[in-house]
């Protein structure tokens, strides 16, 4: 009877290791993966969500660069009809001095 519990406590013990064992075993790959799938699903929601700010932020970007064209091309017209105007008053004026000398009052 003790020859036969020397053999069985052993084999239990090594039973019940190995069971709870292979239970760990199964149990955490499967646990990290979820968790690892998990923090890749997350990972995935979050890059997509930064796509969308970034997207959004280019958009604006291209429609403030393309407002400012728009003004700066205003400003150059308005420089370019300044301009013209100067030359018309500056001719003007010589025309009123000629007039003036032509009628006897110099100025």
């Amino acid at each position: 009877m003790e020859q036969l519990l020397q053999i069985i406590i052993p084999s239990l013990f090594t039973g019940i290791l190995g069971v709870i064992g292979s239970w760990l075993y199964n149990k955490t790959p499967k646990g990290m993966i979820e968790v690892k799938a998990s923090v890749v699903e997350t990972e995935i929601k979050s890059a997509g969500f930064y796509q969308n700010l970034l997207d959004d932020a280019s958009r604006r970007l291209n429609d403030a660069i393309l407002a400012i064209e728009h003004r700066d091309l205003k400003i150059k017209e308005r420089d370019d009809k300044i301009d013209q105007l100067i030359v018309q008053v500056e001719n003007l004026t010589d025309e009123l001095r000629k007039y003036k000398q032509l009628n006897g009052k110099e100025h």
